[in-house]
């Protein structure tokens, strides 16, 4: 007993030695031998600045602050991180594809005696000076080496093209940083009025001028325009005469505020430029242009950003719905088991519809006016449809409609809110029972 005892410690130990060595082990040694392998021998997070030298032109310093990169010359602003990563990733994965002990012979045929591009690389505290050469024969790869070393090798002609990017590409174009989970209030102002949006339980308010549910798309694309929203062009680096570029003071801006920041996050507009537009952000020094998308998301109006729905309840909120039509028999439907069933006209009672043949298309009718003064609201011309949804708690809501020359409207008679829809809109109601099935 005390034998088998002893060959299962010798087992166990046994496998623990293959499972750390021959499996987890075997990733290291497989990283190591990368690096060895690797034209830099340094990972990627290592590195904390790169300077790129060109002859007759201006150089460029990145250096890594806090996590993110930053363009130190020939301007000092944001760099975008997505294209140092880029560069870095090249970096650190070329090889060192063949190696030329006698380098320093040929330096000149190499393109080395004066090479069109060096790389000064920081990581660990170090810093390696890569001079990067001509092509070699078939193209694809260059001849680098490392100051002040004998050896020369080749790499992957990548590595020149990824560090050649013209300043604009290093550059952070972001026209304003923002963190759309965390906005709290969201402030549109133009030549219009000011507009403040506010988020509550997870939805988008209107605060001012009025006070109603948002319409929830038209702020996401607004966020959205903002969001990815970059710089065309950086027409100056110091945000000197304002006036000159028409923002003092601004013709349109968006101002947004986080959770937990007092401060607003906030993009100018200035004058137009051709069919771009001039813009600041007060964070930073740069003027720059923006495109016309924009332009257009920031001179909108209240309208824009009003809820302009008309059937604006959920399926599953329905017991049962009617719908009455001049001249034309009424149809009646429930909504049980996530079904629509046909109650009346008697013909097709107690059959089933499909919801995308009639509720899905009336859902999507939008207002393309509201009328919000009262002596508008008396002036509703006599309704062609009438719609009554009775909800499951056992309330009603009635939206009626109707043709009035060339003008469609609609209402919403509990909320008293109306205004006019699209002829396409209006022609969604006038299904038969017949296209239901």
């Amino acid at each position: 007993m005390k034998k088998v005892g002893v060959l299962f410690i010798i087992f166990l130990a046994l496998a623990a030695f293959v499972y750390f060595y021959e499996i987890l082990g075997e990733g290291e040694r497989e990283e190591a031998r990368s690096l060895e392998e690797s034209l830099l021998r340094t990972r990627q997070e290592e590195i904390t600045a790169v300077e790129i030298l060109q002859p007759q032109q201006e150089g460029i310093l990145l250096r890594k602050e806090e996590g993110d990169w930053m363009l130190e010359r020939p301007v000092k602003t944001s760099a975008d991180n997505s294209t140092v990563d880029v560069l870095l990733r090249d970096l650190t994965r070329a090889v060192r594809d063949r190696t030329f002990s006698e380098g320093g012979a040929r330096l000149e045929e190499y393109g080395l005696h004066e090479p069109p591009m060096t790389l000064r690389i920081q990581a660990n505290g170090k810093e390696h000076t890569l001079l990067i050469g001509n092509k070699d024969f078939t193209g694809s790869h260059v001849y680098v080496q490392f100051q002040g070393e004998p050896e020369v090798f080749l790499t992957s002609q990548v590595l020149f093209s990824t560090a050649g990017k013209e300043l604009m590409e290093w550059r952070d174009k972001r026209v304003l940083v923002i963190d759309r989970d965390k906005i709290q209030v969201i402030e549109v102002i133009n030549s219009s009025n000011t507009i403040r949006i506010i988020r509550q339980d997870e939805e988008w308010h209107l605060e001012a001028p009025i006070q109603e549910h948002a319409d929830q798309n038209a702020v996401s694309s607004l966020l959205s325009t903002v969001e990815f929203g970059e710089a065309q062009e950086f027409v100056s680096d110091e945000a000197q005469e304002l006036k000159s570029y028409g923002l003092d003071p601004p013709t349109a801006a968006i101002r947004v505020q986080h959770e937990e920041e007092e401060g607003w996050r906030v993009l100018e507009l200035g004058q137009q430029k051709g069919e771009l537009t001039l813009a600041r952000n007060p964070e930073r020094a740069s003027v720059f242009t923006v495109s016309q998308e924009i332009r257009d998301k920031l001179s909108q109006d209240v309208l824009a950003f009003r809820d302009k729905s008309v059937l604006d309840v959920e399926q599953n909120e329905i017991a049962r719905i009617v719908i009455h039509r001049k001249e034309d028999e009424e149809i009646a439907l429930r909504y049980e088991d996530y079904t629509w069933i046909v109650e009346s006209p008697d013909a097709q009672k107690d059959q089933e519809v499909l919801a995308y043949k009639f509720w899905y298309p009336i859902t999507e009718i939008r207002f393309l006016s509201i009328q919000d003064e009262e002596s508008d609201l008396m002036n509703f011309p006599e309704p062609d449809v009438e719609v009554i949804v009775t909800l499951n708690d056992g309330s009603q809501r009635t939206f009626v409609f109707a043709a009035n020359g060339d003008r469609y409207w609609a209402r919403k008679v509990e909320s008293a809110r109306q205004g006019t829809i699209s002829q396409e809109d209006f022609e969604k109601l006038q299904f038969k029972i017949e296209d239901m099935f």
